[in-house]
């Protein structure tokens, strides 16, 4: 039951609201959030533009070029992620190609486009101002719109996050097979898309179970939706727990001084945005507690079942977060799928206060959207992506080797299937029509990087890719410096990489250029 329909009072003031004209305050408004939503959803077509793909985003491209169905699934097999954005970028590559734009544009369709249009549609509880400020929320958010630039799954994640979180919306308020349905697909799809979504689903599905009790029971056919996922997961399982070894991960435990970065300015974007969210929700605490008129009760007019959604999402972030500490297995990204729940979370507290403080709506979009103009700005002019070598293969096909011997130095090397290493060393050379045989170099331990690289590169025109990133335990390079071209003369060697990431490019042509 919502709140309206329980307080005779509360609907009779909604729809005075509801007749009222709009005041100047919630037309301004209406326009700071078609502003923020307009600035954002464009910015996502701009942002990549002039940037090589890095090394996740080539992984992409590896394995949409593969030929045939059986090729794709025995490389997405090979890699520790989800299957259903590579199938999608394979079959969407056979219609728009492989180019940098071409893998990169459906994920500013799906995070700039697709998520925005469903956290606008109408939803029982929610009235206009809230579902503008949950779009402009999504729109603006800096962490989304980076990885709306990115050809990897995040951005499709964020819309089918949206959707599953709508859908679990209208679920709740009103329980039947289609609507469950509906939503297992959507969680289904989502878990198919990355593995964490699995705590999403899972917490909505016990938040379903005790919201709806018996009507939640005679909907149980919809659970067969989720079959699929789950028997992936267990077809995959091997290879996640290949990655998954004490030897192979490369992330470190999460602690609690980690914890703050990690977590609070990944939702926020930004360090300003984090320490303004926290002083802005003491402030508001002040403010409601000051202005509440003696006397009279204001519980909030919001549906329970938004609420319910809100929770589930931040119950979700809360089990990845809490796994962090006792497995290295947390990155900030993987919060992805408790996004659209928490925004929609924070809309609804907007919509409370704004009940007493007209500009609530305005200050929360705002927080968000100040900060993100001068840091998609700065993408804009300056922005580089430094993990990759996609410029280095573009030097290296200068001098028409025949021979790419190509080394990612990285603590899961040793897990990682030669046939993958192939397809991702050689693929911006296939990519542009240049036919190259690939070496991919996976050491054995205690093996010296330098003299493996040199023993496999002795046939002629063979060119040398090292690529690593000492910033990263069990990388080579840390305890081997680079040295190809000092040991053997005849190589010349470019670095093209910066800071702790390393893109070393080697052949026996004439010098790379920049």
């Amino acid at each position: 039951m919502t709140t309206l329909e329980a307080d005779p009072a509360l609907k009779a003031e909604a729809r005075q609201q509801v007749a009222a004209p709009p005041t100047l305050v919630e037309r301004a408004t209406v326009l700071l959030a078609v502003a923020a939503i307009a600035a954002g959803c464009l910015a996502r077509f701009f942002i990549a533009g002039h940037q090589p793909l890095w090394l996740d985003e080539t992984w992409t491209g590896a394995i949409a070029m593969q030929h045939g169905l059986g090729a794709v699934f025995q490389q997405i097999w090979w890699d520790v992620n989800a299957p259903f954005y590579y199938l999608f970028a394979h079959l969407w590559s056979q219609v728009a190609g492989l180019s940098d734009p071409a893998l990169r544009l459906p994920s500013a369709v799906f995070g700039g486009v697709a998520a925005v249009v469903v956290a606008l549609r109408p939803v029982q509880g929610l009235p206009r101002g809230a579902r503008l400020t949950w779009a402009a929320l999504l729109a603006v958010w800096i962490p989304g719109v980076w990885f709306s630039g990115d050809a990897r799954c995040y951005a499709l994640l964020l819309m089918l996050a949206t959707l599953q979180t709508l859908a679990f919306v209208r679920l709740l308020q009103a329980p039947d097979l289609k609507r469950a349905a509906v939503w297992a697909g959507l969680g289904a799809l989502s878990i198919l898309t990355h593995y964490h979504a699995v705590f999403l689903g899972a917490f909505q599905g016990l938040a379903y179970l005790a919201y709806a009790r018996g009507k939640a029971v005679r909907t149980w056919p919809a659970a067969l939706l989720f079959v699929p996922a789950f028997a992936w997961i267990a077809i995959h399982l091997p290879r996640i727990q290949d990655f998954a070894r004490p030897d192979i991960v490369w992330y470190s435990p999460l602690t609690f001084e980690r914890l703050p970065r990690a977590a609070l300015r990944f939702l926020a974007g930004t360090d300003e945005v984090a320490i303004g969210l926290a002083v802005a929700g003491v402030a508001a605490l002040a403010l409601g507690f000051l202005l509440k008129p003696k006397g009279r009760r204001e519980p909030w007019p919001v549906d329970q079942a938004l609420w319910i959604a809100a929770g589930t999402a931040l119950l979700g972030a809360m089990a990845v977060i809490a796994l962090g500490f006792f497995r290295a297995s947390f990155v900030d990204r993987y919060l992805f799928p408790f996004m659209p729940g928490l925004f929609l979370g924070l809309a609804m507290i907007a919509q409370a206060l704004a009940r007493r403080w007209s500009l609530a709506y305005a200050a929360v979009i705002l927080a968000f959207a100040i900060p993100a103009v001068p840091w998609a700005r700065t993408q804009v002019q300056h922005g580089w992506r430094f993990y990759n070598f996609e410029v280095a293969s573009t030097e290296l096909m200068k001098n028409d080797p025949q021979r790419l011997v190509f080394f990612w130095d990285h603590p899961a090397g040793p897990v990682e299937a030669p046939g993958q290493l192939d397809a991702v060393g050689g693929f911006f050379f296939r990519r542009a029509g240049h036919p190259i045989a690939v070496t991919p170099v996976i050491l054995k331990p205690g093996e010296e990087p330098n003299a493996r690289l040199l023993a496999d590169a002795k046939e002629p025109r063979t060119a040398i890719l090292w690529m690593y990133d000492i910033g990263v335990r069990g990388t080579a390079a840390r305890s081997h410096k680079p040295a190809l071209d000092t040991l053997d003369p005849t190589l010349k060697c470019r670095q093209l990489g910066s800071g702790s990431i390393g893109i070393l490019a080697c052949d026996r042509g004439p010098e790379i250029k920049p």
